[in-house]
């Protein structure tokens, strides 16, 4: 039976009784909903967003999702589910002028996360028309996610929310904290045992297959595991893990001492302190190494082992991996993996399966799922062999050494291709375990258990949604394989016993009293509505009578202008952005060629890290960009951020001082130390309060300097999109002249080397 409603197109959505019953409770409630893989969580939202649009036609609806793949897809569904116009995608590819103005002449926004959040730094939206809010895989909506700022803005209005998930966490606080992020009155939960449920749940097949690895192989974990008992006992006499057997501390325990101490050095504990963070970072650099020897292959492990040597011989490199790479094990292992050609038995086990379940069915198709790249990239070439498997690697948009990532919209193309049947075996790590709805995939293979029960959910979830599926998992003996595996499983127990817990202590909160049709239904709370309005009205009064921080405050912040921070785009996603939005700072975010943070006209700031600045002190960029930025700014600020700045390089202590000496006297730099992001973003709001009074617009390309002919066609050529130094130098050397390059087209652009087809059509766009 198809569900009737005035705004969804007759016979496109099936009714289904649990779908229905929280629909109606979450088109009145702010309601988390939390409901297995592939048991229709988009339906209950396409029902929600119908019943809110047709009682309130005017409104607005954003619908949030992870990944550019998902945001297409649920726009997808909208389109087809629901009679509404205006409907709109955004993503980063769109411009920001261009969103601005999407957003002023559309209904319903499906975006990723951090577009919006963004746009509402840089106040280019607002949330005031919007009357109901969706987070897809709302367990995300923790920490620093974007989300969190999402809701929090969104908090100011009193609109409706309605969150999805499968997987919300193990812990009754980690799902009680996502609904106070993100304002969720609600929870509606069930699981595959729920009778309103259980007849729409498809049969999934569980298989496990355990594999040993070679005497060769056991001997390069045995002397790599050697030498981290070694690091325990060493971490024992400096007064950590006592009372542990060594072989037997597991990754956590070292990652909670490692906090430990450096929380300590940042209080001023005493020197030995340094030593043993130096130790505990040799120990987490040896569990993964030790991870990549039992469950990965030969290949990440050389590569990291390679990685280590070079940090080893580098100039002021930590002395971490310079230890460890002194030790006779850790040679001995490099040497064994030299001589070695054997893969890790799970390399071909995978490829058996995968090949078994074509012979079984031709048309399958099957994901993969593994934790590491360069396993994806093995799994891929060995899969490709096979007559008649058409594999496609999956993986994220950063680029890591070696290996590009993907750009969102191949990420897009990929998934249409395995649904069409150009490929039939996805390889993917974990950017495909969230959300992606392709009903037909028959198998998934997990090459490695992952110890998260919230990625083990959503890998399992890519099967069985619409039809029969099975689910293999991988896993080598008597390693952390098996130890991952029972961990995961622990968690999903102990996930459902909260959720369960939840559920009790929720019942009968909120009773719904008529059946779903168009009319507005009516829900008793603790509170009646006109309670909620009478006690808001009463903070609104209150709130009116203004202190006396309120007005300097209002008084320090009098303008638009001085409310208005332009910020590298290197440092849009940084917290210290997040907590400048929230004291109501205007961020306009565009490339900078010197500071990180401009304040006003005559004042910027560069942040930097305790790292970034040894690192730049070793290296000599500190000086370089100091010049640069005293040279463009009158007034220049450098906050450092983090603990203390002694023992985590090999570097003098004379020469941090001499350094931080330099930057005052030679350079005229205010020298600002700061504990940590929020406190950075403390000093710049009092900065920027301070210089309110000029009211004069922020320039971003501020030089004071007299500039050579040479030096000025440059300083043009820079201004214009994702053109560095170097950039500028070869357009000046291909073109010969600055007319010659505006004049130029997107084709006679390209043939520079350094600027792609992106890059070209922004410059002539700006030149236009």
């Amino acid at each position: 039976m198809a569900f009737e409603h005035p705004l969804v197109k007759s016979g496109a959505v099936e009714e289904r009784a649990y779908q229905v019953n929280i629909a109606r409770v979450a088109r009145e409630v702010s309601t988390l909903v939390v409901l297995p893989t592939g048991m229709g969580k988009t339906m209950i939202a396409i029902m929600v967003m119908a019943d809110v649009k047709y009682r309130r036609p005017d409104g607005k609806i954003l619908f949030l999702a992870p990944t550019k793949p998902l945001v297409n897809q649920h726009a997808r569904d909208i389109e087809e589910l629901l009679d509404v116009d205006g409907v709109v995608v955004f993503t980063g590819e769109v411009k920001p002028d261009d969103r601005e103005k999407l957003w002023d002449e559309n209904d319903v926004i499906v975006s990723t996360p951090q577009v919006v959040r963004n746009d509402l730094m840089a106040q280019r939206i607002s949330m005031e028309d919007v009357s109901l809010v969706i987070f897809d895989e709302a367990h995300r909506g923790v920490g620093n996610y974007a989300y969190v700022y999402i809701g929090e803005v969104y908090g100011k209005q009193d609109g409706l929310r309605l969150g999805l998930t499968a997987s919300p966490g193990s812990e009754i606080d980690t799902i009680v904290s996502v609904c106070e992020e993100l304002g969720f009155e609600n929870v509606e939960i069930r699981t595959k045992y729920d009778k309103d449920v259980v007849n729409y749940v498809q049969k999934r097949d569980m298989d496990w297959i355990t594999v040993r690895l070679t005497s060769n192989q056991k001997r390069i974990v045995d002397l790599l595991q050697r030498v981290r008992k070694d690091h325990i006992k060493e971490l024992q006499k400096l007064g950590f893990l006592n009372g542990r057997n060594p072989e037997r501390v597991p990754k956590k325990d070292i990652l909670k001492t490692n906090r430990s101490i450096h929380a300590g050095i940042k209080t001023g504990g005493r020197r030995s302190l340094y030593h043993a963070a130096s130790v505990a970072a040799a120990c987490l650099k040896l569990d993964h190494a030790i991870d990549l020897a039992q469950t990965q292959g030969p290949d990440g492990l050389r590569e990291f082992l390679d990685k280590l040597q070079n940090e080893a011989d580098s100039r002021g490199g930590s002395r971490a991996a310079s230890r460890l790479m002194d030790r006779a094990e850790v040679k001995e292992a490099s040497f064994l993996l030299d001589k070695t050609e054997e893969e890790h038995p799970k390399v071909g086990k995978a490829v058996e399966v995968v090949s078994e379940q074509f012979k079984k069915k031709e048309d399958s198709r099957v994901i993969v799922f593994t934790s590491y790249r360069r396993t994806a990239q093995k799994l891929n070439m060995e899969l490709a062999k096979v007559p008649g498997i058409l594999p496609v690697r999956f993986v994220g948009q950063a680029d890591k050494k070696g290996d590009k990532g993907m750009k969102q919209s191949q990420q897009v193309k990929v998934i249409q291709d395995f649904e069409e049947g150009k490929y039939n075996v996805m390889v993917a790590t974990s950017v495909g375990e969230e959300g992606l709805d392709i009903p037909s995939t028959d198998l998934v293979v997990f090459y490695e258990p992952v110890p998260s029960e919230i990625r083990t959910i959503q890998r399992r979830g890519r099967t069985a949604r619409k039809r029969r599926g099975k689910v293999v998992i991988l896993m080598t003996k008597n390693t952390r394989d098996e130890a991952y595996y029972w961990a995961s499983h622990g968690k999903e127990k102990k996930m459902w016993r909260s959720l369960n817990k939840l559920k009790d202590r929720l019942k009968g909160k909120v009773k719904v009293d008529v059946s779903m049709d168009e009319e507005p239904v009516r829900v008793v709370k603790k509170k009646s509505k006109k309670e909620l309005r009478k006690q808001r009205d009463e903070i609104k009064r209150d709130n009116k009578q203004r202190s006396l921080i309120d007005f300097e405050s209002k008084d320090d912040c009098s303008s638009d202008v001085s409310k208005q921070i332009t910020v590298d785009v290197r440092e849009q996603n940084s917290r210290v952005v997040r907590e400048l939005a929230r004291k109501d700072v205007k961020i306009i975010a565009t490339q900078l060629s010197s500071g990180d943070y401009i304040i006003s006209e005559d004042m910027a700031v560069e942040r930097k890290s305790v790292d970034d600045f040894l690192g730049s002190l070793m290296d000599g960029r500190l000086f370089s960009q100091a010049k640069k930025l005293t040279s463009d700014f009158p007034n220049a600020v450098m906050i450092i951020e983090g603990g203390t700045l002694h023992g985590r390089r090999n570097i003098n202590e004379k020469a941090i001082y001499g350094a931080l000496a330099s930057l005052v006297s030679d350079f005229r730099i205010t020298v600002f130390r700061s504990e940590d992001e929020r406190e950075t973003a403390g000093i710049m709001a009092a900065l920027l309060s301070r210089s309110s009074g000029s009211g004069k617009k922020t320039s971003v390309r501020k030089d004071k300097r007299s500039f050579s002919t040479a030096d000025s066609k440059k300083y043009v050529l820079e201004g214009l999109p994702n053109v560095s130094g170097t950039l500028a130098d070869r357009l000046l050397e291909h073109f010969g002249s600055v007319r010659a390059v505006f004049q130029a087209d997107q084709d006679e652009l390209q043939k520079v080397k350094g600027i792609g087809p992106q890059t070209a059509k922004k410059i002539v766009e700006l030149i236009d």
